[in-house]
C-alpha cells in the first residue's frame, strides 16, 4: 500500500507542499485502478494527468532549488528527467490496459513516491541545516547533519556509512565505487538508510 501524503513529508514550501499532496492523490487513484477493471480511455487519462502534473511540478521544484542554492540540483534535475523517461517508455510500451497498469503502479511506487519522501526530504534537510540561529547579540550556525546511506561490500558483515553525494553519483549517475580492502563495488542497503 502506497503511503499517504503526511506533513512529515513537507519541505515548508506552500507550493511544493500542495503540488506533492496533489501527487500522492494521484499515486492514490493509481493504486485505485490497480484492483480493478478499467477502460483504457480512463487510464490513458490518469496517466496524461500524471504526465503533464509532475512536468510542470519538476519545474516548480527545480526553481525553488536553484532559489535557495541548493548543492545538488544538477543531481535532482537528473532525477527528474529520469523519472519523466520512465514515465515517456511506460507509455510507449504499452501492450495491454493492464500491462499499463501494473506499470504506472511500479513507476509511481518506486520513482515517484520514494523521490518524494527521500530525495525531496533531503532539500528541506538541507535548508533547515543552512539555518542561523540568532540571539539579541550572538549567533550560531545550526550544526549540519548529513543524511547517511549505508552501503556492504563483500566483506561478511560490513556496512559503510556513505554521503548523500557519493550515494546520489551511484545511483543516478551510475558511478561505481569500490571499498579499498576487498576492491569489491558497494551494493545499497535500502533498509539502512539513516539521518
Amino acid at each position: 500500500m502506497l503511503p499517504e501524503w503526511d506533513r512529515k513529508y513537507s519541505i515548508n514550501n506552500e507550493k511544493l507542499d500542495s503540488q506533492h499532496q496533489k501527487l500522492f492523490e494521484l499515486a492514490a487513484k493509481v493504486e485505485e485502478i490497480s484492483d480493478r477493471p478499467i477502460y483504457q480511455v480512463e487510464l490513458k487519462k490518469l496517466v496524461a494527468e500524471f504526465f503533464s502534473y509532475i512536468k510542470v511540478h519538476f519545474q516548480d521544484e527545480e526553481a525553488y532549488m536553484a532559489e535557495i542554492k541548493y548543492p545538488y540540483l544538477e543531481e535532482h534535475r537528473l532525477m527528474h528527467k529520469q523519472i519523466t523517461k520512465s514515465m515517456i517508455k511506460l507509455i510507449q510500451s504499452i501492450k495491454s490496459t493492464n500491462d499499463l497498469k501494473e506499470k504506472l503502479y511500479l513507476v509511481v511506487n518506486s520513482w515517484l513516491i520514494e523521490h518524494i519522501i527521500q530525495h525531496d526530504m533531503m532539500i528541506e534537510h538541507w535548508r533547515q541545516s543552512t539555518q542561523v540561529k540568532n540571539t539579541s547579540d550572538t549567533f550560531e550556525e545550526e550544526p549540519q547533519k548529513p543524511k547517511k546511506f549505508s552501503y556492504q561490500c563483500q566483506c561478511e558483515g560490513k556496512i559503510h556509512k556513505v554521503p548523500y553525494d557519493i550515494h546520489l553519483k551511484m545511483q543516478y549517475s551510475k558511478v561505481q565505487f569500490k571499498y579499498k580492502e576487498c576492491s569489491s563495488n558497494l551494493i545499497q542497503c535500502k533498509e539502512k538508510t539513516e539521518i
